[in-house]
């Protein structure tokens, strides 16, 4: 009875995928595509959310303005919220662990894992917002939770011949109002099946979507020279709104001490369909070690980043390459004391390397190389065998992805993505104590991605 429930699935999920190859070029815009009047290839490249072009970035920085407002002088209303939707399926090369407990949930099965509203729209000339709500299915349930949140106010000053663009803005997660394509909350892989793994740990500038709000401000000048400084602080009070469906009680999210220094600069060229990139971003953040209890001692953590942007945009091909590391210094001033790690003091690096190349709007393949390293810590990295050993106490994760997209209209989009490791948790064998190899976690996804 399960296999034949397991063949009507992937039947149905066939028949769903082959309707929409078949679908006429729709043209149901999100919010922002409905403001401005242009195709969503206009402002990301190739069609591919959430790549950028030159267009889009600017669009982003002056403030969601371009185009009109809710009314219009005309009279004319326009409806500033889209809808964005996803399902697929997922296969683990080796799903459950030596004692048959199951690693990735689901193997194989279609599943549904998330629709998304967003309102995202100009308010005034000098005033735009984007908010995102998704319902997300987390295994077994659903969830409801805040995803992207940035209100930005814009205005334009000339001095001489210089043109300055200076905004203030509001989000819920650094780096979320950034621009380019090679910041943590917008880098390769856009999307990943929610039952793929990942390493044991990642910098804290990447942790905080949803759990935190800001309040910033920035400058371009004369469309090169980028510089922003910001403050976020935990989304609770006034910006529990950045937050919403995120449970602090729990003790699994990040709660921010105090405000909290975000800084971005970034200098860029473009030359025809030429656009060139190099910045730095960083972060100082207060943790407490357990949200459920925010008083007394917290963790200290400082980012420092590096990142660049290479792009050409021609009628045609269009190509992107994108390069990051982060260092994180951290010192464990709380988590030391109560035994959640076993130094007082510690580090993590985090590379990531990408490139994409697009074709006539309609494909799209991209290639991405990750690396997470940092000092040996076995209260937070530590794997034991069955007799108690001692395994690994790195977090050392190395790996690539692999994804092929095909736009059947600029609402849907297709995607095949394969996750592969070299290294997981610091070894390439037995990575769990009980002869699970790190390529066992490597991971096939299937997808549909649509945007009404």
């Amino acid at each position: 009875m399960k296999s034949q429930c397991g063949v009507l699935r992937i039947h149905g999920l066939t028949v769903l995928v082959a309707w929409l190859c078949l679908l006429p070029g729709a043209y149901g815009l999100p919010s922002f595509a409905r403001q401005t009047g242009q195709k969503c290839a206009a402002c990301h490249v190739g069609g591919n959310w959430p790549q950028l072009t030159p267009w889009g970035r600017f669009f982003k920085l002056s403030g969601y303005t371009a185009g009109k407002a809710i009314v219009n002088k005309e009279g004319d209303v326009r409806l500033p919220a889209g809808l964005f939707g996803q399902a697929g399926l997922t296969w683990a090369a080796r799903p459950n662990d030596t004692q048959g407990q199951a690693i990735i949930d689901h193997n194989g099965i279609p599943q549904y894992y998330e629709v998304t509203g967003e309102v995202a729209t100009k308010v005034t000339n000098f005033l735009g917002v984007f908010y995102e709500y998704q319902v997300g299915n987390t295994f077994p349930g659903w969830k409801g939770t805040t995803g992207a949140a940035d209100i930005r106010a814009v205005r334009f000053f000339h001095l001489g011949t210089n043109e300055i663009l200076a905004g203030i803005d509001s989000n819920n997660s650094p780096t979320v109002q950034d621009v380019w394509n090679s910041v943590p909350d917008w880098t390769f892989p856009y999307y990943s099946s929610p039952q793929s793994l990942s390493g044991p740990a990642s910098p804290i500038i990447g942790n905080l979507g949803g759990q935190s709000g800001s309040i910033g401000a920035y400058a371009l000048v004369n469309r090169q020279f980028y510089i922003e400084a910001s403050f976020y602080r935990v989304a609770t009070g006034f910006f529990r709104w950045m937050s919403a469906g995120t449970s602090f009680q729990k003790g699994g999210e990040n709660y921010l001490e105090g405000y909290n220094p975000y800084w971005r600069a970034y200098w860029e060229k473009a030359h025809g369909p030429h656009s060139f990139m190099v910045g730095t971003l960083g972060m100082n953040a207060r943790v407490y070690p357990d949200s459920s209890n925010p008083s007394g001692p917290f963790d200290r953590f400082t980012d420092y980043g590096f990142d660049s942007q290479y792009q050409y945009l021609g009628g045609i091909h269009k190509i992107t390459m994108n390069g990051s590391y982060i260092y994180e210094h951290q010192s464990w001033d709380a988590s030391y004391l109560v035994g959640s790690t076993a130094v007082p003091k510690g580090n993590l690096k985090a590379l990531n390397l990408n490139g994409s190349y697009a074709y006539h709007n309609k494909w799209a393949f991209h290639g991405g190389y990750f690396l997470t390293n940092g000092n040996n810590d076995t209260g937070r990295y530590a794997i034991t065998s069955p007799a108690g050993d001692l395994v690994t106490a790195s977090p050392k994760t190395t790996g690539y992805t692999l994804e092929l997209d095909r736009h059947v209209t600029q609402n849907v989009q297709l995607s095949a993505q394969y996750r592969g490791f070299v290294r997981f948790n610091g070894l390439r064998h037995n990575v769990d104590g009980n002869g699970r190899n790190a390529s066992d976690n490597n991971t096939l996804w299937l997808s549909v991605f649509f945007a009404f």
